[in-house]
């Protein structure tokens, strides 16, 4: 069931119980500071049987979000592109691909654990936020070995020849994000950042298929692309802090281009999934944002496609990456 308006007008004790009265990104007018939400120095792995609305989670079969696009119009499940894919996906067959699903729990990792002296930072003016990075992972945040060495067993699957380097961006949303008219497509490239600094891509490899599924990342489901750019395309919160659990609501992961926030999956002990979102892959429900909790529109990454956003419900703005 989709989660609109104000349907989780709650009492508000209980409801920040849930957050564990935290979450969010708690900048005040006028103040720049660091992101509290890196930190998960270990991978987390697909958490196989999570209770969602339908029933569980099932890891092993996750739906392939192969060519599930729109050019027209926007679709629950699907991303609404502003161009036609065309192409082949960089890898065709493995063993954790089937025809129509993939599974999360054996696909393989690119190998390695690289630090680096990432930054990110954001303010608020109150009616503006102003959001920093250099796209670099902050510590403790780390990244595998790029390009995929041939002793990687990742290798024989994706021979991911790009480095990553560091592409230092600045760009300015609304502190309090407005609907656009209309949703609006995605084009490519950065629709968003992660509190640890990194870019946020849509589900899809240069050709249309699911990047999640298909190309090789590392454990925190990151890699370069040709401009050297580290991304992630989804399940952003294996390494990016998330609060969520059976117990407690899921925290805020990032924001989109349009600045909207994206949280973690958790909500009222449940997982949620696509089709628990609208066609954006969002939601509104009370969340925790500047400090406060609101009942307020946001993404949601999850763990089946489009992974975190299918469309714009805001007006984007240019990220400047690379």
């Amino acid at each position: 069931m989709k989660r609109t308006g104000f349907e989780y007008v709650l009492s508000f004790a209980l409801v920040l119980a849930a957050f564990g009265g935290s979450g969010g990104a708690g900048v005040s007018a006028g103040e720049g500071v660091p992101s509290s939400g890196h930190g998960n120095s270990v991978a987390q792995a697909c958490p196989q049987g999570a209770p969602t609305s339908s029933g569980t989670l099932n890891c092993t079969a996750l739906p392939l979000g192969d060519r599930k696009y729109s050019t027209t119009t926007p679709q629950v499940g699907y991303i609404y592109d502003c161009h036609t894919e065309s192409g082949s996906p960089v890898v065709s067959s493995a063993p954790w691909l089937s025809a129509s699903t993939w599974n999360a729990l054996t696909k393989l990792a690119v190998e390695g654990s690289n630090a680096w002296a990432g930054s990110f930072s954001e303010t608020s003016n109150g009616t503006t936020r102003t959001i920093s990075g250099d796209d670099e992972p902050i510590m403790p945040v780390t990244t595998g070995s790029f390009p995929i060495s041939p002793s990687d067993p990742a290798y024989q699957y994706d021979q991911n020849p790009n480095s990553i380097e560091a592409h230092p961006y600045s760009f300015t949303v609304a502190s309090d994000p407005v609907a656009a008219s209309s949703p609006a497509c995605l084009s490519g490239g950065p629709i968003g950042v992660t509190l640890d600094g990194v870019a946020i891509y849509d589900a899809f490899d240069a050709a249309g298929y699911d990047a999640v599924a298909r190309e090789l990342q590392d454990p925190c489901h990151g890699h370069p692309d040709q401009s050297d750019v580290y991304h992630y395309h989804g399940f952003l919160q294996v390494c990016v802090t998330d609060t969520g659990s059976a117990t407690q609501n899921s925290s805020l992961l990032g924001y989109a281009a349009d600045g909207y926030g994206i949280y973690g999956p958790w909500y009222d002990g449940k997982v949620l999934e696509t089709a628990d979102l609208d066609e954006c892959h969002g939601t509104t429900s009370a969340v925790m944002w500047d400090g406060k909790l609101v009942a307020m529109y946001h993404y949601v990454s999850t763990y089946d496609f489009p992974y975190t956003l299918g469309c714009y419900h805001g007006t984007p703005t240019s990220i400047g990456i690379p």
